[in-house]
């Protein structure tokens, strides 16, 4: 009852009065403006900016301080970049699905981060939205050193009538979860799969071009 009396705060600054406060937004389209979106976007991939800034503040407060409202605003900009990238509802994918966080996380916030972005870029591409993924390990990929994270996460599919299909994520890091959580896709009949995260950390962006392959031999 006391949380539902409280105002609003901005999940990247703590002011009360937004979810997002003005400031903040007018930040976060000043980094997107002044970063490369050819680096981030392209190739059945869509990042609307680098893990840093007051971007990295919003999704910090996201993950960290459990703010449903941070997920709700990262989903209409993802919802958005998809659009300016000439991915088509429908037609390029089908339907749209997220890289399930784990059971202790979900406890912790109450929301999967991820699920509550796919909802509403859904909702705005008007697409379903389908839990195709199920998670089947326990470990947090933040205490991970990178090659371990490279042999994990694990997921399972969900068949479904879609085989081309959006999934969404918060942060792409060193590409693990992004790569375990496809290659569950297309074995449960997936033939397509557009990938949209709301940021990538500088690592990631510098590999955009980079073969998973080439990459876990890195990590190896």
């Amino acid at each position: 009852m006391l949380d539902a009396l409280c105002p609003p705060t901005c999940a990247a600054c703590g002011q009360v009065g937004a979810e997002i406060c003005r400031s903040c937004r007018c930040a976060i389209v000043e980094e997107l403006r002044s970063g490369n979106p050819s680096i981030c976007s392209g190739d059945s991939r869509t990042v609307v900016g680098g893990f840093q800034g007051r971007m990295r503040d919003v999704i910090s407060g996201m993950k960290f301080r459990h703010h449903r409202g941070a997920a709700r605003y990262l989903g209409g900009l993802i919802a958005r970049q998809i659009i300016n990238d000439g991915v088509v509802p429908g037609s390029d994918v089908q339907a749209v699905t997220w890289v399930p966080t784990t059971k202790r996380r979900l406890s912790e916030r109450g929301f999967d981060p991820s699920e509550v972005m796919a909802r509403l870029v859904g909702a705005q591409l008007g697409l379903p939205v389908v839990r195709m993924l199920d998670r089947v390990d326990s470990g947090e990929q933040k205490a991970k050193t990178r090659v371990e994270r490279w042999n994990g996460p694990g997921f399972r599919g969900r068949r479904t009538r879609f085989d081309r299909v959006l999934l969404i994520d918060d942060v792409i890091t060193t590409g693990a979860t992004i790569a375990a959580a496809s290659g569950a896709l297309r074995t449960s009949g997936v033939s397509h799969i557009h990938i949209a995260a709301a940021a990538s950390t500088p690592l990631r962006i510098s590999e955009a071009h980079t073969s998973p392959q080439e990459r876990y031999s890195t990590a190896a």
